[in-house]
């Protein structure tokens, strides 16, 4: 029995949730759990020396910063897939944001999504406002209309500029209520747009009903956020404070604290993102940044901070292959977190980090990272995983090479006996056994080779595999 008790301890995690709401019982969400050393893959692999070793040219550099700046401008500016928030239109037409607000709340309102508490979300009617329920769950689409307060938008809108101060969720409505594909499916929140650190610059066009929610326009994405986060400040204001010099976070999170002792802690920022700095060094182990707070008034107030030396570096890295690897480990068993939930990554703003180290801006997605660079193939879905493995062993560069499929995003290592190898921030792959596929949950960043998953029925990565493109100028 023991033996059967400690086997079955091994399979499966469970995930327990008990319901808020009167009358609901507890719920078990069954998963298999993956092997610390997933299949194909060997404990060297897990290092960065290991793929160091096998790249033919880890040092050298791949583009200057002058080019890095033409990509970073060809992203914005041809692609569209950024946005340079200092060149934002003024004003804002009213009936511009209104309907993208509308169009989000449209498309939500159609899925099939379920509350906290497991309950069904009755389908919204926005045309005519009418629910098909007049149960509990239909008070939230009121409480959303409300809260969005779109009638009281103006004709015209004067946007104002703000700073993030404190991590923050961005999301798709203004609520911390979470939506969810399956009942329970607690760690993936269909309203987690994204987050925003710390020293974010962002627009601010809209502000609920009860004042405790903004609109914001990001660099690289638009949602809600909970107004405490962001501190307004002048266009002027901003660019005084967020040019110059500046330090970049290179580790999975770094932590700012308020006095030189490093005893009192205000909060972390993640790899890639820049702190102002004339990179006054306090003592040998730490470096003054600035750092943005906010007022009682709710205005920005930049104040010196403190970081640990080894967590950053003057500006941004060389890009290289070694670089990019270096960093890739550095994020290596970091847990995932669905839109950034939790504090954490998903597959996109894993390479997001990876690459902003280096000061190049990916686009927010999966599916506008698979757009940029230099493209090695683009395949349909009959094309054979051979052809894929054969540009990707002859061609690929590791470290600076991303493949993209539905729905994923990885980063290209390198070959081991032929074989292609990435890693990535993934939640889980599926196991086909006794004609039945299984998730196995991962959970983190991981090493794995382009088989996973094969055998069940979405296939295995390198199946699935749409995009190789090298990061660098098209």
């Amino acid at each position: 029995m023991k033996i059967l008790k400690r086997i079955l301890l091994k399979q499966w995690f469970i995930v327990t949730l008990l319901a808020t709401s009167a009358g609901c019982s507890r719920h078990e969400l069954l998963y298999y759990v993956a092997p610390s050393v997933l299949p194909d893959t060997t404990r060297q692999m897990k290092t960065v020396g290991f793929w160091i070793a096998r790249h033919p040219f880890p040092d050298q550099v791949m583009m200057t910063s002058e080019e890095i700046q033409l990509l970073n401008q060809q992203i914005e500016k041809e692609m569209k897939l950024t946005r340079d928030i200092f060149q934002w239109p003024s004003p804002l037409v009213g009936e511009s944001l209104k309907k993208t607000l509308v169009d989000q709340m449209n498309y939500v309102s159609q899925q099939k999504f379920y509350l906290t508490n497991g309950r069904r979300l009755p389908v919204l009617d926005w045309d005519r406002f009418k629910l098909r329920s007049h149960a509990a769950p239909a008070r939230f689409w009121q409480e959303m209309v409300e809260s969005m307060d779109l009638d009281n938008l103006p004709k015209t809108i004067n946007p104002q500029y703000g700073v993030i101060v404190h991590y923050a969720d961005q999301r798709v409505l203004p609520t911390l209520e979470g939506l969810y594909a399956k009942p329970f499916d607690i760690d993936f929140d269909e309203l987690q747009n994204s987050t925003l650190d710390i020293g974010t610059p962002v627009v601010v066009v809209h502000t609920s009903r009860d004042g405790q929610w903004v609109y914001v326009v990001s660099k690289l994405s638009d949602g809600w956020i909970t107004k405490d986060r962001v501190a307004m400040c002048s266009l002027d204001e901003l660019k005084k404070n967020l040019s110059g010099a500046f330090v970049v976070a290179l580790r999975a999170k770094v932590d700012i604290f308020l006095d030189q002792g490093l005893t009192e802690y205000y909060d972390y920022v993640r790899m890639g993102v820049a702190l102002s700095s004339s990179f006054e060094e306090i003592s040998q182990d730490v470096v003054q940044v600035v750092c943005v707070q906010r007022d009682f008034n709710g205005r920005a107030v930049f104040k010196n901070a403190y970081v640990r030396r080894k967590d950053i570096n003057q500006g941004y890295l060389p890009y290289t292959p070694r670089q990019m690897i270096q960093q890739a480990f550095e994020l290596l068993n970091t847990p995932y977190g669905w839109g950034g939930m939790y504090g954490e990554q998903d597959c996109s703003a894993f390479l997001q980090e990876i690459f902003a180290s280096a000061g190049i801006f990916l686009p927010r997605n999966s599916s506008q990272q698979r757009l940029v660079g230099k493209s090695l193939g683009e395949f349909e879905q009959n094309v054979l995983t051979q052809k894929k493995q054969e540009i990707l062993v002859k061609q690929g560069i590791g470290g600076m090479t991303v493949l993209g499929m539905n729905g994923h995003i990885m980063l290209f290592l390198g070959e081991v006996n032929g074989i292609p190898y990435a890693i990535h921030d993934t939640w889980a792959y599926r196991e086909r056994k006794i004609g039945k596929d299984h998730p196995r949950v991962i959970n983190r960043v991981v090493v794995t080779d382009l088989s996973l998953g094969a055998g069940s029925k979405k296939g295995s990565l390198l199946e699935r595999l749409k995009t190789i493109r090298v990061i660098d100028q098209e």
